[in-house]
Parts: structure tokens; sequence; C-alpha cells
């Protein structure tokens, strides 16, 4: 602003321009790895494997960052801890980039968006992960503390149950409820837990081969008209099932018309043997409904048996049976049939005395069943000891030493991992309840669980166990179904009992009585029986609402009237509101513990996969192939009735049941994994020879197609696999088939979607269930004609599929084995790269080098890369790890001699002169230490990195100076093995590289493994062919760039134009100072910066340069003269 009256006024004006220093050297490392995991130090998910990361660029400063974004690299071994070289699953991008790091600062890190750990192969389709929310119960990773009692030994031994899971070994099955197990399953004396349902019942095998479950009693056999002349019988229940009183002896006749007391009962003898007593006992106890049987035993020994309701005291039942000898008024004893004692056992081998039936007792560890000697029990006045018998069981509800530790875990979808949830057992409700809250249950939150045992409410406990959750926090509430209940008139009567703070069993019932007919008339009675956490009301809409303050439990019992059915608790019943335990008495339960649903399976559950799903069937022997028989593609065996199609390593003779080959036999040869699917053939019954299948003919009849056909055999069934030789006799298509018409008779159809060896995708909907009407174009049905028929409905079918998935080569035929994984991966990468926009953003992230360590294939895409950011960078690419190290081999491979259609592992098409490939491939370990093999960027991104740390970019990384190789011990190729074979290129093979532009890494005596060439792939013979001068010139566009971006919207004049040339040739002027040009020339004035171009807009700055080649070829001539010639040459 001009001044208007005297004063000073100072303007500033920058014209100090200059160029940036450049930054140093920054690689693109394209990598590929498993989804999803743990970071370096386990601690977490490594967030740039996370699905939703893939194709983020991350800017990583060291090794760590890289094993905290990335994980730390992985290469796989077999089951032998023998190193898969050259595996698919390898993660050879991140094991380079963590290599680089070593020596280097920065690097940009992109995960291609596929998940290696989807590719790792299984023989079954893999599912998906389970519903966000589930509960599982580990039946494999569980103890369930089953203690069986030895009474001669006076201890317990812990037994471990079968798990039952399906409904196929239980009898009974009706809804989710079933009667027991079939006898068929298990031996004599195993025990079994049933989780099928949510009952989990205990069960034994016993000696009459049947099941029954453990802590079961029931009267009714010995009770049945028949019993009583049986001297042997099938036990139905636990208790019967063990014998309470054994006699040691086997008298082959017994005193006729002897006696002994049973319980209080004198059972005369009605004959003179063992069997004849048996009858009579079991006679009296039907009579008398003692619960008490006998058997004889193949020995001939006597065995009494209580069915869990006996009484040794004659009133009181205790499962036990008191034995005692007949006795005269003077105390002689009228029968020898009992003995008094051990040293006089009488005619059976039995003492007198009380014998404590088999008993069940579930409890802590801390509460040790009292079942061994000196343990005693009084019946009547006398005191007995209170031995229980074999067979006895004590189920230890808690975990220590065996006790039971049921595994009950919670899936998260957050965190992908399966929590264990605490889950102990309590023989009740009010039990759990004082454990887990002193206060009554305000403090147990929701998502808490308990077992429950003895489900029933027996008095004499079951072994059956029901899984609860919290559903809700205190208060306990529950509202009947009915507004404005109607009570019929008179007296209307229940009771309710309730759960107290402190007390493992709820308070003793109260009966509530009424005789209104309104919801307030119930509520008013229940309130006035003052209980002590219990509160009613009703509510706006007029129903009765019942509460528990403290989250406890209420018992409920009609007794009459109905009031609690009529007010809408029973039949109906709201929430938190349950059926009471079958033999508890009581009605319904009010309570905030709600059954679990949950699965219960060894293994973890899952759910449908998700969409786009990957898995590599690593099935060989499953191949489905289909015919085509001028209409359409048929069975196999429907058409070729009698033949087989015979997977195998070698060539067959005759069919695989031994009987001769048949005309059509199809041969699949899987002696070679590398090449399976290759060698095909068909068995030419006329001139007795197998006839090789052109698996690239798609044409003839003589051909083979390799496509999806079909998943399931039926549309019903086509998202699941059925046995592969179902296959062969069905017609089925999936309506995406391959259209017959296009293809001639007698064509082969090698059906990818079904057959193995190969990757599949999981595609969610992928039968559209309306296209066609609603019908499948491809299939007629089952017995049609298949011409002209009625396309069937596709009303059944199941829309989910499994598809083939990159299983197709260039040429049409088969890819299969870790050439199927590696299309898969590739296709990835280059879709990555192709499509990753913040990749192209040159303004905001520089590299200099690209590289996708390990896949060859993605060479062009790379290059393509580097043009669209103006070719400031310098593709780093590389040989595949099985190319051999002959001349012919790799002359072939560079020169492309086998005519493939893109790079890859059989030939090299690119050619760029800012790119550069290397061969061969590198020898070295792991972060774990283990052997492994690499692809040569792996050694070049490091070897390029320390010449740039001690040179510059220009300077050529090769030679011994700065071309050495310091992550790698050796350098080679996999041969046909799988074994990595060492070489060291000669002179005759590296010229044989030269001449296709590939640089060898090889030994050299005296200075170890270098890289002894820099060649780039240039289409022509120019400067550019060098890879120390296109680096230059990539360079050069980086920081020419960088100088004239100040100099836009400036004045298009003289002084404009000076400036820029000045400040070009100040760089350049600098670059001939470090050695990468001889000379240059810049010209930016009216010479080349007509009017016309003024009037454009545009200014021309152009630049010529010489740039510093390298030495590559040494001469040295060597003269020989003779004596005093030389000093003659030097004097002149």
């Amino acid at each position: 602003m001009a001044l208007s009256s005297p004063g000073v006024e100072v303007n500033v004006i920058d014209e100090s321009f200059y160029t940036p220093a450049a930054g140093a050297t920054v690689p693109l490392i394209m990598v590929a790895t498993a989804e999803s995991k743990p970071n370096g130090s386990s601690t977490g998910t490594a967030a740039g494997t996370l699905k939703s990361n893939a194709g983020k660029v991350y800017l990583i400063t060291s090794q760590r960052e890289l094993t905290d974004s990335f994980g730390n690299p992985t290469f796989y071994t077999d089951a032998s801890n023998n190193p898969l070289h050259g595996s698919e699953l390898n993660e050879y991008g991140l094991q380079a980039a963590y290599s680089y790091l070593g020596v280097a600062n920065r690097a940009y890190v992109v995960r291609a968006d596929v998940d290696l750990g989807e590719l790792s192969g299984s023989a079954s389709s893999p599912a998906g992960p389970a519903v966000d929310g589930t509960y599982w119960f580990d039946t494999d990773d569980s103890n369930y503390g089953i203690f069986v009692w030895d009474k001669s030994a006076q201890k317990f031994t812990n037994v471990t149950p079968t798990i039952i899971s399906s409904a196929s070994d239980l009898v009974g099955v009706s809804g989710a409820t079933y009667t027991g197990v079939k006898s068929s399953v298990g031996a004599v004396g195993d025990y079994a837990i049933v989780t099928w349902n949510t009952e989990n019942k205990i069960w034994y095998k016993n000696s009459s081969n049947n099941w029954v479950q453990v802590g079961s009693e029931d009267e009714s056999y010995f009770n049945n008209i028949g019993f009583d002349t049986a001297t042997t019988w099938s036990a139905t229940t636990w208790a019967s099932s063990h014998a309470t009183v054994i006699g040691s002896k086997s008298p082959g006749s017994l005193a006729n018309g002897g006696a002994i007391i049973i319980n209080g009962q004198t059972v005369t003898n009605s004959g003179g043997t063992v069997e004849t007593l048996a009858q009579s006992i079991n006679t009296k106890s039907r009579q008398l409904n003692m619960g008490v049987g006998a058997k004889v035993t193949t020995a001939g020994r006597l065995e009494l048996y209580s069915d869990g309701t006996s009484k040794a005291d004659g009133s009181s039942m205790d499962g036990g049976i008191l034995v005692q000898i007949p006795r005269d008024g003077s105390g002689n004893a009228t029968s020898t049939y009992a003995g008094p004692s051990v040293a006089d056992t009488g005619d059976l081998g039995i003492v007198e005395g009380y014998y404590a039936g088999p008993a069940l007792q579930i409890s802590a560890h801390t509460k040790i069943p009292q079942w061994k000697s000196g343990d005693t029990v009084d019946i009547g006045a006398t005191t007995y000891d209170a031995i229980r018998p074999n067979g006895s069981v004590w189920i230890k509800a808690t975990d220590p030493n065996l006790g039971a530790s049921w595994k009950l875990k919670l899936y998260s979808n957050a965190t992908g991992l399966w929590t264990t949830v605490n889950a102990p057992i309590y023989n009740s409700a009010a039990e759990a309840i004082k454990a887990m809250d002193a206060t009554g249950g305000t403090k147990i939150s929701t998502g808490m669980l308990f077992i429950k045992a003895n489900t029933t409410g027996s008095t004499d406990p079951l072994a059956q166990f029901k899984i609860y959750r919290r559903v809700t926090p205190s208060p306990t509430t529950a509202t009947g179904g009915v507004n404005n209940p109607a009570f019929t008139a008179g007296t209307k009567e229940f009771t309710i009992s309730e759960t107290i703070a402190g007390n493992a069993t709820p308070r003793t019932a109260q009966t509530v009585t009424f005789t209104g007919t309104t919801a307030e008339d119930m509520v008013a009675a229940i309130s006035a029986e003052g209980l002590t956490n219990v509160l009613a009301e009703v509510t706006a809409t007029g129903a009765v609402k019942i509460s528990h303050k403290l989250g406890g439990e209420i018992i409920l019992t009609e007794v009459a009237g109905n009031p609690l059915t009529t007010a809408g608790f029973v039949t109906t019943k709201p929430d938190n509101v349950y059926s009471a335990p079958a033999d508890s008495g009581a009605t319904i339960v009010i309570s905030n513990w709600k059954p679990l649903v949950y699965t219960a399976s060894a293994g973890a559950p899952s759910s449908t996969p998700e969409d786009g799903t990957l898995w590599y069937s690593t099935t060989l022997d499953e191949v489905d192939i289909m015919v085509h028989d001028g209409v359409t593609w048929r069975g196999y065996h429907n058409v070729n009735a009698g033949t087989e199609i015979i997977v195998s390593a070698t060539q067959p003779t005759v069919q695989t049941d031994g009987t001769a080959l048949v005309n059509g036999d199809i041969w699949v040869d899987s002696s070679a994994s590398e090449v399976y699917g290759q060698n095909i053939y068909k068995w030419d019954g006329n001139n007795l020879e197998w006839v090789a299948v052109d698996v690239s003919d798609q044409t003839t009849e003589d051909g083979i197609l390799f496509g999806d056909a079909r998943y399931g055999y039926t549309g019903a069934t086509g998202d699941t696999a059925a046995d592969i030789s179902e296959y062969l006799t069905s017609d089925y298509l999936d309506p995406d088939a391959p259209d017959p018409d296009l293809y001639p008779r007698g064509m082969l159809l090698w059906n990818t979607r079904r057959s193995g060896y190969n990757v599949k995708k999981f595609v969610k909907g992928h039968v559209d269930l309306n296209d066609n009407n609603g019908r499948n174009i491809r299939f007629q049905g089952s017995g049609t004609s298949y011409n002209g028929g009625t396309d069937e409905s596709m009303a059944s079918y199941k829309v989910d599929r499994w598809v083939g998935w990159n299983t197709t080569a260039e040429d049409g035929s088969g890819l299969f084995g870790r050439h199927a994984q590696r299309k898969t991966v590739v296709a990835a990468m280059k879709s990555e790269i192709d499509t990753n926009q913040d990749l192209r953003d040159e303004e905001t992230r520089t590299f200099t080098l690209l590289s996708a360590p390990g896949y060859t294939e993605a060479t062009s895409n790379l290059v393509n890369l580097n043009v669209d950011r103006g070719i400031t960078g310098f593709v780093v690419a590389d040989t595949p790890f099985r190319l051999g190290s002959t001349a012919t081999e790799l002359l072939n491979y560079g020169n492309n001699g086998s005519n493939a259609l893109a790079d890859g592992e059989k030939g090299f098409l690119t050619y760029d002169e800012y790119m550069a490939t290397f061969y061969p491939s590198g020898f070295t370990t792991d972060v774990n230490g283990n052997n492994i093999v690499v692809p040569p960027s792996y050694m070049m991104l490091r070897t390029i990195a320390l010449s740039d740390a001690v040179s510059y970019p220009w300077f050529a990384p090769a030679g011994t100076r700065r071309g050495g190789i310091t992550n790698a011990s050796s350098v080679g190729f996999i041969d046909g093995e799988g074994e990595f074979k060492a070489v060291a290129l000669n002179e005759g093979v590296r010229d044989t590289m030269a001449q296709v532009k590939i640089n060898p890494l090889t030994y050299i005596t005296g200075s170890g493994l270098v890289n002894f060439g820099q060649f780039t792939r240039a289409k022509n013979a120019s400067a550019l062919d060098r890879i120390n001068v296109a680096r230059l010139v990539a360079y050069l566009r980086r920081q020419l760039t960088l100088l004239a971006k100040p100099f836009m919207f400036e004045p298009n004049d003289k002084i404009t134009r000076d400036e820029i040339k000045q400040a070009a040739e100040s760089l350049l002027l600098e670059l001939v100072g470090q050695r990468a040009l001889y000379d240059f020339l810049v010209v930016c004035d009216e010479s080349n910066n007509t009017p016309a171009r003024i009037d454009r807009s545009e200014l021309y700055l152009d630049i010529a340069i010489e740039p510093v080649k390298a030495v590559e070829f040494i001469y040295i001539p060597l003269r020989l003269k003779n004596t005093g010639e030389i000093a003659t040459l030097g004097a002149n």
C-alpha cells in the first residue's frame, strides 16, 4: 500500500526457492497374510490384518511397529515340523518388510484383501463364526466329577462318562425328550451323560445291559406278577442294578422250610434250594410292597436288591435292607440261613445286620459322603455301620481333585473369542442365590450362570442337571396374563414360599386364602401373609403382579379354586414364570433364572459361513465328472454303465473291486500333486490302453470342460455335499451349470464345484429362485427324457452354494492344489494394486521402490501403478521359486518360450525400463529361527536400501561394494520334491540371463552372496536398460516436479524462465558433483517458449543429461615384452 505521508514501508519478497532434498529410499511392499492375526506380542489382534483394513496404506517405521500392525510373518511347516518351502500360505511380503526395516526406518505396507488362513485347507467345508452371544457347553473340555464307590477298598474312583449328543443313540425320542439310551451303545459298567437335550442326565449301563439313570428307583418291577417266580431278572433302575446284600456261599441245598427275616418280615423258604428261597423272598416283597428283590447268581449265590423304596425299620423308606436271624423265645436261632458274625456267615454267607442301599450324593468336595466303616445309622434302638454297596455314586460338584467343572463359554463377535463363564453346581436356586449373594439376590448380575442338580426336585436325588442364566437383576417380578381376572365364588387357596437372604432353602410355604372374586382380593390376601420379600399389587391394566424385592425366587402351589390359573400365571406363563420341578409338588416358580439356551458339543458351535468365505478343499480322491449325452450333461454312470472314475497314483490295471477295466473308465493320475488334474485318461477297451485326455480342449468330443455344475446332487440338498458316489448316477445340474448347447456330445465335464483339491467360495443366495419363473433352466427332473420336458421347479431348492473359485488356467485346464491357492491370492493382489486409489496419491505418499514379494504375476500391475504415479519409482520384481537354474530353463522363461498369456510361473512377459527382475530365490530363517525360502525381492529390497545408505540411487546396487546380500545364506530354487536346491550361477548361465535381462544373485568367492547384475527389462537398448540410470531418471522426475511447483502461476516472462532454469542447473550441477551426470544442458528461453506456448500458459524447461554409466565390463590387455624393451619404450 502506497505511503501518503513521509515514512518507511518494508516489503519482503521471497525469492529463495530451492529444490527440497530428496527423501530416503522408501518402498511400497504389497503383502498377503492371514486375517485377524495376533499381534507380535500376542496381546491383541494385529489391526492391519483385520478385513476392514485390507487395502489400507500403512507407513511403518520399525520392525516392532510392523509386527504390531501385521503380526509375525508366518511360514508353514508339515506335521513333522519340516518347512513347506514355496507354500502359497507363507507370508513372503511381510517377511521382506521385516528384513527391510532392519536396515531402514520407513516402508509403506499394504495388505491385499485375501485371508491366507482360509486357504490353509480342510477336507470338509468350513463353517462361519458363532452368532454373537452364543453359549457353548464344551463337553470335551469339561469334567463331570463322577466318583464310584468301592466298598471293599473303602474309596472312590473317578470315571469319565461317554458323551452322548446324538438322537441316534437314544430311544423314545419325541421332540426334545427321550426315554433311554440304546443298549447297543457302550459296555457294561460304562457311565454316560446325554447332552442331546438340556436335561443332561447321567446314565449307567448295568449287568443286564440296560442303561439306567443314576439315582433312579422304582418299585414297580418288584411288584409285578410273575416276579415272584423269578430267580433272575433284568434291572431297569439304577437302585436295583447294584446288589445291597451279597451272599458269599453257594449252598447246593438249604434246610427245607428254613427262614430269614428281611426288614422285619419273616420269609419262609418254600423249598430246599437257594432258588426257592429267592422266589419266596420275591413273593413276600410283592405281596407287602417291601421294595426288595432277590436274585441267584450263576455261581449259585443269593443277592438281595433294594429298589430304593425299601424300609429297613419297616416304616421309614431308607433304601436299606436289615437281615435278621429267626430266633425262639430264648433267643436261639431257628434257622442258619444267615450267620451272626463274619466268623459264622451261615448257609448263605450273609451276616446278620443292616445293609445300606446304593446311594447318589451330589455335593461339594468338602462334603464327602459318610459311607465308610465307622459311619453309622440307627435302626430302631440298634446302631449299625452305614457302609454303602459297590456302585454308589458321589458327584463331586466343585472343581478340586477332578470334581465337576462344566465349561460354559460365551462367544463375542467383537473379539472373535470364546470366554469361559463360571457355572457352579447347586442343588437348588435358593442354594445358588445364597452362595452368590448373601444379601438375597440384589448383587447377582444379568448373565451369571449356575447348574441346577436334581432338576426334578425329588427327595432322593437324580443325576440330571440343567443350566440356568440370570436374565434380569433384582427385583423378580411376574405379571399375570389376565387383566381384571374374575375368580370363582367361594374359597380360593394356594401356597407361597420365598427365598430368604442367607438361607439355602426357601421358607416354609404359607397358605394364602381369600373368598373375593377380584384381583384386589388376591393381592390383599398375599399382602396379609406378611412375607419377608414378596410384594403384590394390581397393575394399571388390572392384572396381578407378584414381586420378590431382592431378586430371589417365589414358589407357588395351587390348592383350591385355581386362583393362580385364573390370574394368568399357569396356562400361558408370563415372563419369569416357569413350571415347578416335577417332583416338587409345586405348580409354578417365579424366578429371574431362566433355562439357558446353548449348544452342547465337543467342537465350538458355528453358523453358516459368511458370504465370500474361501475354502481350499484338500481332498484329491473326490472327483465328479459328467458327460454330454447329446442333449445335456449326465451323471457318468447314467451314460457309461459299469464304468468307474479311478483316482490313483499308479496306472490301474483293474477296477477298484478287482474286476476288469471297462471301456470308458476314467483314470485321474494323482501321483504328482504339482500337476494334479493335468493327467486324465480314458480306457480304450478296443485297444486295451489308457488314452490321455487333452485338458486344454474345450471344443471337441474328446475334450474336457472344467466348470461348476452342482454342489449337492439335488436342488433340495444343493448346499450340502453328498458322498461322491451319489453323483455318478445323478443328472441334477445347478441352474448356472455350463450350457450344454454350447458343447458336443461325448465331452466330459469336470465339476469343479463338488470335486476336491481346489478353492471354493461361499456365496449366499447364489441361486435366484425367481429366475426363469422359478424353474431350473438346466434340469428337467429325474427320470425325464431331457428333450422337451418341463424345467424342474426350484421351490424346494437351497439357495446358498460353494462355488468354484479361480478353478481354471488361461488355457481352460483346471487349476488344483497350490496353483488354485496361488491364483486366488494373486487375483486379490492384482486387484488391490489396480484399484487402490490411495496408492496413486503421489502428493502425500512418496515411495521410490515398488514390490510384491513372491508374486511375479503382479509385476505388470506394479508397472502400471508406477506409470499412474508419474514413473517416480522403480519396480523390484521376482522370478518363480521353482524356476530351474539351467541356461535353457532361464532362457525359455525370460523369452516366454512357453507362450504364457501373463507373467507367472511359466513365462515372463513384462518389459519396462523402470523394472528389474532377479534370480534365484534365497535361503534364510524367519523370526522363529526356522529355515525358509524367500523370493529374490526379499534380498534386493534390503540390498538396495544398504546401497543407497552409503551412496545414491544412481549408484548400481550391484557388485561386491554395494551389491552384497546380507539377509540370506544361500540362493537356489525349489525342486520337484519341494526341497531347496542351492546353486552357484556360472558365467555361462549369467551370460544367458543377461540376454533375457534377468539379474543374477550369486556367490562370489571372497565376497559371498552378491547381486551381480543391474539390467532393467527395457524394451530397447538405451541408457535406461540399467538400474542406476533408470533410478536416476525416476529421482529426477520427483525432484524436478518439486522444483517446478513454486513457479506455478508466476508471470510467464524472462525473469521466471531464468529463475527456473537457474534452479534446474543448480540441481543438475549438484548431481554432477555426486557422480550422477557427466554433463547437462538446460534451455528455458524464447527458443523453446514460443509466443504460442506462452499464450497457452505453458512453460517449457528442456533438459539434456549425460548420465554416468556403471562399470560392467573391465578389459585388461596384458602384453609380454622382451628384456629391456619396456625401458626402451619408457625412454622414448
